[in-house]
């Protein structure tokens, strides 16, 4: 039987490779770029507690109220990351629709 195009199979099916399970390097990358995104946060916002004195207390970029907003948006963008590192799992461990 012939068969064309994306639908097309291969005819031994002994060499065909195996998917691995594990993650891919951009997931791990993710992750880790998460996790690094959401401790920068927390420092930012919380570095006297964490430290035992305020390390940004003499930056002029981060002070007051935009210690804040810049702790948040590290922390956003790690959820960012850490979301978009499982999509792209999950995508990987999707059957692919074509097969080589």
């Amino acid at each position: 039987m012939l068969s064309f195009g994306p639908f097309q199979k291969n005819m031994n099916p002994g060499t065909q490779r195996k998917k691995s399970k594990a993650p891919g390097p951009r997931v791990l990358l993710d992750y880790f770029m998460s996790l690094l995104m959401l401790f920068f946060g927390v420092f930012i916002i919380w570095s006297e507690k964490i430290i035992g004195y305020d390390y940004f207390k003499d930056s002029s970029l981060v002070s007051g109220s935009m210690k804040w907003v810049i702790g948040i948006l590290f922390m956003l963008y790690g959820v960012f990351r850490a979301y978009r590192g499982y999509l792209l799992d999950q995508r990987d461990k999707m059957p692919s629709q074509r097969e080589d």
